[in-house]
């Protein structure tokens, strides 16, 4: 779950970032840049380790299918 939530947060961001630049200007832009960055904001996460383990789970149980 906390590799989605990181990956969605980084993808609203950077969505977010392009809607914005297409319609604002200076000050306003400024302004709305900031808060997309304060509600877009997400801890650190090791997301490579955590997609490693949930693999090698799979693997191991034999639920991931080639």
């Amino acid at each position: 779950m906390r590799v989605y939530i990181t990956d969605a947060a980084d993808k609203i961001n950077k969505y977010g970032k392009d809607a914005i630049n297409a319609f604002a200007e200076g000050d306003e832009q400024k302004m709305m840049l900031l808060g997309l960055k304060r509600f877009t904001k997400a801890e650190p996460y090791n997301t490579k380790a955590a997609r490693r383990l949930v693999a090698d789970y799979l693997i191991e149980t034999g639920s991931y299918k080639i």
